[in-house]
């Protein structure tokens, strides 16, 4: 089997290639990551010329190979609770699959940070896993707290921050959970790839990128 490899050209899959398609046009921008993980978002905002791209990350190993993957970004330790930038500044801010990480019944004071630090106007774009029977159930780390969200939950939760939903759309089917499912086992206990990936990879591709329907993530987009 193939060693696990955590670079940014094999860790794409259709769900990333999606959540950056779904922030629109990103020319001229400045943007705020939070969750910046391993840069790869950076990489397709410096690549779609934005004005400039920070990512924060509170794992210091993660920021740091990012830094090396995507030269032409920015990259700080911080969190979703403590943004380490000032009032007003970002046209754009994005959190991709990580309200469900922060600890519990603090999502409207990372809410609260990022209102703070996007610009009267400005967009937030984020994506979570979706709160659906089957998709809580079939989640190995949803049975020790791995939270998913409805579309209400996070309406709720961003309309009491004073943001205006502009946008929701959901993504991902069965290859998407499938992968999901391998990846914990492999990664963690055997350091190696999934078995399938190519098929699998193709699979969210088409989940993500063509089917316009689907029951795994959820997507929204807000204004300040």
């Amino acid at each position: 089997m193939k060693k696990f490899n955590s670079g940014i050209g094999e860790r794409l899959t259709g769900r990333h290639k999606y959540s950056f398609k779904f922030c629109g046009n990103v020319k001229g921008k400045t943007i705020l990551d939070v969750g910046s993980s391993y840069g790869w978002f950076e990489k397709f905002a410096v690549e779609a010329e934005c004005k400039s791209v920070l990512g924060i990350e509170p794992e210091e190993n993660l920021f740091y190979a990012a830094q090396k993957e995507v030269p032409k970004a920015i990259f700080k330790k911080g969190s979703a609770l403590k943004i380490p930038a000032k009032d007003n500044f970002f046209d754009l801010v994005v959190m991709f699959d990580v309200i469900e990480h922060i600890p519990r019944k603090t999502e409207s004071k990372a809410l609260k940070e990022i209102k703070r630090v996007l610009r009267p106007g400005g967009t937030f774009a984020m994506s979570t896993s979706l709160n659906f029977w089957f998709t809580n159930i079939m989640d190995p780390i949803w049975y020790f707290g791995h939270r998913h969200y409805n579309e209400k939950q996070l309406r709720n939760l961003l309309g009491k921050e004073g943001f205006k939903v502009k946008k929701v759309e959901y993504r991902g089917g069965w290859g998407e959970m499938a992968s999901a499912i391998l990846l914990y086992p492999f990664k963690w206990i055997f350091h190696c790839e999934v078995p399938f990936k190519k098929y699998l990879e193709q699979k969210r591709d088409e989940e993500y990128l063509v089917n316009k329907k689907g029951f795994m993530t959820i997507y929204l987009k807000a204004t300040k």
